[in-house]
């Protein structure tokens, strides 16, 4: 095929063509708006729960919250993820403060979709740059805007991030292109919207640098030799906001603890450096397989669902991962024959490379092994090169080439509303997943949790999702498993009433739990990071109950403490108070729920509870005040001010242990400014 150089969208005799292009956009958008009809129907489920409704900075559209939004991490106070994109915590806040839509998840819906169509616009301009003609533009972008993987980012609202960081992408590239075939106050105009694009790719999701690797792919596809200047200028634009971001980003994440990513969400960070390459080469074979058959999607791929190479090539994992590699062997020497010939064709596969490195695990290792929300900008690149294929085709069948593409849109657009059903709820997300991914550990867990947070829970098929995932992890070592695992197998159990294996799952749990605190410590005092404890509460409390019922209450205070000492969440301090109470040993009963009051005195539970406990165990004393509002606390009764001020005392030490110096000064202060407990209790 003959190479020519691509018109701009802004050619001569683009003006002419403008309505044209608007109503084959028009149609597009129809089009995906027919695919995506139901997705705004779907929940705040998957990591839309943690980024919208955990992030307390999004309630309020407040100069604070934007110095935090600014200033903190992407999962704020839920965990350090060492992510920055505060401009996709921004849009979050637009939906949830300005636009009035809170934790209702049908604003953030058509917000996503919103994004969505303005880059199916984008897409359907960069066909046009590359090939100079409507309908392989118009092809391309209903390929892309209609394939069912594309669901992660669009229906999943956390999805928003690939969002925006492709939109910056796509729009940076377009600006790109007309700013270095422009002169003057225009080209400076259009290279000044390439650095605003960049901002907002970089500033919206990490994988946004991947613009300048694009605008290089280009640069070596179709611009001339010549002009060197004008190039250099467009990267200079592209690399200053990006400049901005890795300060601001360096400094944001200089204040929470360092990301220690776990072996079950990425195996490739156990293997040696050839098997995880060769893994990492066989997971790319398996993009390319979701992109060609995209019959079965998961939300999660996490261990073992792609196994690592394991040098058995007889087997039929290590020969999948040949047969990957002799495909991307064959993808590269397509590219370089058609570097010659056929630029679009080198172009697209070079985009999809460009755009798939950052997150393949091939330079550096991720937190994911796999993710369908990865595909959203490089799945550009596979349908440029299939339209590219149809469009060399055409001169054998060029009547046919229409018809197929309006079957495969069809049945792309048909896969993608079927697809939104399974993002409805936490439910159909994970009983999907548990179908389509039935080897992953983390597919099965987080079933189980679904099916224990019902109404009316299904503790027998609880159980038996949780003993599945148990069953994948069992061959790992404690440093390499995941705890929260065996916390829900051992609620399943202690629920059902079977103490023995309960007990031992959730001794396991612990060891695990232990390994993983000690990893992540290590790693933030390499760092130079003080951290407070890291772990699994749930874990505590369920191994804490297990010991009381099985007569072992030393046991279950030490598991307590435990858990209390990650998280002083009120139900350790009720359940300590439990325990004292079943030992006989009131007066300690009632100082650990006012522990709780200490930490927390706007817990009112604990506040009736302890006045429960004083009312069976000192009913004449003055602890109780009986008025007509009902019995109350007594705050100046001597025996109350004393136990209070002792529980003062205990839960300084405890955030003092915990390394937590703020938490242990405002509970002294207040134990000392609102209660009156002498100041020499808290040296």
């Amino acid at each position: 095929m003959a190479t020519r150089r691509p018109k701009s969208p802004r050619s001569p005799t683009a003006p002419a063509r403008r309505p044209r292009h608007a109503l084959l956009i028009a149609a597009l958008w129809a089009a995906a708006l027919a695919a995506y009809s139901n997705s705004f129907q779907a929940g705040l489920v998957f990591d839309s729960q943690r980024t919208i409704l955990a992030d307390t900075r999004i309630q309020a559209a407040t100069a604070e919250n934007a110095r935090l939004i600014w200033t903190g991490d992407y999962y704020f106070g839920t965990g350090s993820g060492a992510l920055y994109r505060p401009l996709t915590t921004f849009s979050f806040l637009w939906n949830y403060s300005i636009l009035g839509d809170g934790p209702r998840a049908a604003g953030y819906h058509r917000v996503n979709f919103a994004l969505h169509a303005v880059n199916i616009a984008l897409v359907y301009l960069l066909g046009w740059l590359i090939f100079a003609e409507a309908w392989p533009a118009f092809a391309l972008t209903a390929l892309w805007a209609l394939h069912p993987v594309l669901t992660e980012s669009v229906t999943n609202v956390a999805g928003r991030a690939d969002l925006l960081a492709a939109f910056g992408t796509l729009a940076g590239l377009l600006c790109y292109a007309r700013g270095f075939a422009a002169v003057g106050w225009r080209r400076a105009a259009w290279f000044a919207a390439l650095a605003a694009a960049a901002a907002i790719a970089v500033f919206s999701k990490e994988s946004g640098v991947v613009l300048v690797a694009v605008m290089a792919v280009y640069d070596l596809a179709f611009a001339p030799k010549t002009g060197w200047r004008a190039r250099l200028a467009g990267y200079l634009a592209a690399a200053l906001p990006m400049g901005v971001f890795l300060a601001m980003r360096s400094r944001a994440l200089a204040g929470v603890s360092s990301l220690v990513i776990s072996f079950c969400d990425n195996p490739l960070l156990g293997a040696g450096f050839w098997t995880a390459r060769l893994t990492a080469v066989k997971v790319l074979g398996e993009y390319l397989r979701l992109l060609v058959w995209p019959g079965r999607l998961s939300a999660d791929y996490s261990y073992n669902q792609v196994p690592v190479f394991g040098w058995r090539l007889s087997s039929l994992e290590d020969g999948k991962t040949v047969l990957a590699l002799l495909v991307a062997i064959a993808l590269a020497a397509a590219a370089l024959a058609a570097f010659r010939r056929a630029k679009p064709l080198f172009f697209f596969v070079a985009l999809f490379v460009a755009a798939i490195l950052p997150v393949a695990n091939l330079i550096i290792p991720i937190g994911s092994i796999l993710a369908e929300r990865f595909l959203y900008l490089p799945s550009v690149g596979f349908a440029g090169c299939l339209v590219w294929a149809a469009r060399a085709a055409r001169r054998r069948a060029p009547a046919g080439w229409p018809v197929a593409l309006a079957l495969v849109s069809l049945a792309l657009g048909a896969r993608t509303y079927a697809r939104n059903f399974d993002w409805r709820d936490e439910r159909s997300l994970w009983s999907s997943a548990v179908r389509s991914a039935p080897g992953s550990y983390k597919t099965h867990q987080n079933m189980a949790l679904v099916l224990l947070a019902q109404p009316q829970p299904d503790f027998a098929a609880a159980t038996r999702e949780a003993e599945k995932s148990l069953a994948i992890l069992a061959p790992l070592p404690d440093t390499r498993s995941v705890p929260s695992v065996y916390a829900t197998a051992g609620l399943c159990y202690r629920t059902r009433g079977d103490l023995t294996k309960a007990l031992a799952v959730l001794l396991r749990g612990r060891n695990i739990d232990r390994a993983w605190n000690a990893a992540v410590e290590l790693r933030n005092r390499l760092d130079g990071k003080s951290i407070s404890a890291v772990g699994t509460p749930p874990l505590y409390l369920d191994l804490g109950r297990v010991y009381r019922d099985l007569g072992q209450p030393e046991n279950a205070l030490e598991a307590f403490r435990e858990g209390r000492s990650i998280d002083p969440q009120p139900a350790f301090f009720e359940e300590i108070s439990r325990t004292y109470s079943g030992m006989g040993q009131p007066e300690q009963a009632a100082i650990s729920l006012l522990e709780g009051l200490a930490v927390d005195s706007s817990q009112t539970g604990l506040v009736s509870q302890v006045a429960q406990l004083y009312q069976e165990t000192e009913p004449q004393s003055c602890a109780l005040d009986r008025g007509a509002a009902g019995v109350s606390l007594n705050l100046n009764c001597p025996l109350v001010h004393s136990e209070l001020c002792t529980a003062s005392h205990r839960v300084v030490k405890m955030f003092t242990a915990m390394r937590d110096p703020a938490s242990a000064s405002a509970a002294a202060q207040n134990a000392i400014r609102g209660w009156g407990c002498p100041a020499s209790m808290f040296p």
